[in-house]
Parts: C-alpha cells; sequence; structure tokens
C-alpha cells in the first residue's frame, strides 16, 4: 500500500474506527441492536450531566429516528433493567459505573477516546491543546467518548437517514482503513513526498457483523442496500471512493474534524493528561477490531 491520506480523512477513519469500537463494547451488554446502544449513550451522557431526564420525543429527534422506533427501543432498554422514566423523561437506571456486568464495558469504552488520542498524536493531528491542571476524572471523559461517538453517527444523516445503516459504512470505513492505520507513526515518518489514494483493505460482511455483535443476516441486509456508498469486489466491501470524497462527503470530513477539536478542547478542560495519555487508560489499549 502506497501513499498517505488527507488529514480530514485519516481524521474520518479514525472516528468510524471509534464509533464501531463503542458499539462492539456495548451491544454484547444491551443487546445486539445498534439503535439501542445509541439510545444508551445519549441517555448516559445526558444522566451523568446532572441527571438530565430526556424525552422519548427527544431521543428520536437527537438521534434521527422515528418516533415510534425510539419508543421501542427504549422501552426495551427499560424491560432490560437499563433506563427508567422519571418526570420530564428517561435516564439510565441504577449506577452504570458501579454496575459488574456494564462497567468493563463502559471503561472499554473510554479507553477507545484515549487510543484515538494517541493514534493522533502518532500521526502529528492531535492540535496543540494546555490541559488544565489537576486530577482527570475518567467519568467526564466518558461523556466526551459519548459525545464523539453520537457525533460520528450522526453524521451523513442527509445521505443515509437509518442510524444502523451509517454505523455500518463507519464500521466498513474502519474495516478497509484498518492496514492503513495499523501504525500511524511509522507512515508518517515513510510517507512519500507525493500523496497517492491508498488501497483500502475490502471487508467480508460476516466480519463487520461478528465485530459489531450483529446478526450477519442483519447486516448482510443493510449493505444490500447501501450500493450508493459501497462497492461489492471479489475480494469484499469497499466503500466507493466518490461517497468520501463528493460535496457532501467532504462537508462530513470537515464537521467531524471541528466536532473533534471541540470534544478535544472539552477533554483538556477535564484535565486529560494530553502529554501522556496512556496513562488515562482505564483498562489498557483495547485490542483492534477484528476485519480479518
Amino acid at each position: 500500500m502506497t501513499g498517505t491520506l488527507p488529514p480530514t480523512l485519516m481524521i474520518r477513519c479514525l472516528l468510524a474506527e471509534l464509533l464501531a469500537g463503542v458499539v462492539a463494547a456495548l451491544t454484547p451488554v444491551l443487546g445486539a441492536r445498534v439503535e439501542r446502544v445509541l439510545i444508551y449513550l445519549l441517555l448516559l451522557r445526558r444522566t451523568l450531566d446532572g441527571g438530565r431526564p430526556t424525552p422519548v420525543l427527544g431521543v428520536g429527534e437527537t438521534l434521527a429516528m422515528p418516533f415510534e422506533t425510539a419508543r421501542r427501543h427504549v422501552a426495551a432498554l427499560a424491560a432490560t433493567g437499563r433506563c427508567r422514566r422519571v418526570a420530564g423523561g428517561m435516564i439510565t437506571a441504577g449506577r452504570p459505573l458501579e454496575d459488574i456486568a456494564l462497567w468493563p464495558s463502559l471503561a472499554l469504552v473510554h479507553d477507545r477516546t484515549v487510543a484515538l488520542i494517541e493514534r493522533l498524536a502518532a500521526a502529528a493531528l492531535l492540535p496543540e491543546l494546555t490541559a488544565m491542571s489537576g486530577p482527570y476524572d475518567w467519568v467526564q471523559g466518558l461523556r466526551v467518548t459519548a459525545d464523539l461517538a453520537l457525533a460520528t453517527a450522526a453524521a451523513d444523516q442527509s445521505r443515509c437517514p437509518k442510524p444502523l445503516d451509517r454505523v455500518l459504512l463507519a464500521a466498513l470505513l474502519a474495516g478497509n482503513a484498518a492496514t492503513f492505520v495499523a501504525d500511524l507513526a511509522l507512515r508518517r515518518a515513510t510517507a512519500p513526498p507525493q500523496q497517492n489514494a491508498p488501497a483500502w483493505q475490502p471487508v467480508r460482511r460476516r466480519l463487520v457483523a461478528a465485530a459489531l455483535h450483529l446478526p450477519e443476516a442483519t447486516v448482510r441486509r443493510r449493505f444490500n442496500g447501501l450500493d450508493a456508498a459501497v462497492e461489492v469486489t471479489a475480494a469484499g466491501l469497499v466503500l466507493r471512493a466518490d461517497w468520501l470524497g463528493d460535496a457532501a462527503g467532504e462537508a462530513v470530513g470537515a464537521d467531524l474534524h471541528a466536532a473533534l477539536r471541540r470534544h478535544l478542547a472539552q477533554l483538556a478542560r477535564y484535565q486529560f493528561p494530553l502529554d501522556a495519555p496512556a496513562t488515562a487508560y482505564r483498562r489498557g489499549t483495547p485490542a483492534p477490531l477484528d476485519f480479518g
């Protein structure tokens, strides 16, 4: 593979990897439905932010889901004890950060952002930020991770209205770019002066399903309807270059770049150790998703 990626596309690949990793961490404990993972992230984010309840209508509007779809998935989460109704809407139930079934997954979710920051630093894409002095609270980092994952999942709503499809496309992009971003520091050091388009790694549908812990039949059916964005090759699926690089794709990349800078600045205010990000891990460097 030759060439290197433009910074905005590199950031889009890394955020896609973050979103796929977050979904993969939570589907085993929340159920094999992407919509429930996104709803839970939203409710958790707002519950941690002072216990703010969210009406079901607001859940649907924020996540671009029809009201009935949001209502059905909220009801399913409530039935399993993951959220509950209070005056004004829904909040997460119990104490998620003390739940022995959920805590390890939430720590892994947090650690995906730590890994993202290490990758950004290796690629010389980490903006210059000054962290506030004081001890870092990983719960604040978990809030930022939820914000980043939800922002990434919301990208490209105009061309891809279903949240599941957007997450599948993000996972596919992460898989296509997996080999390319495996060692960003080495690639930055050895990148040729002329930047050629990188060769994406094709990915099988079943590997996307396995990585996200989703039913293979569902993933296969959804990808079959995404032919405007996905090219089918003999070796597997690849995101189309024109999907990523047309005006709409460039706008998505710019929006995600801006969101990343905004949320990294928030992390700096939360005393995240930007000069030594590895010290912020709760469980250690997350294993890469297996795309073959």
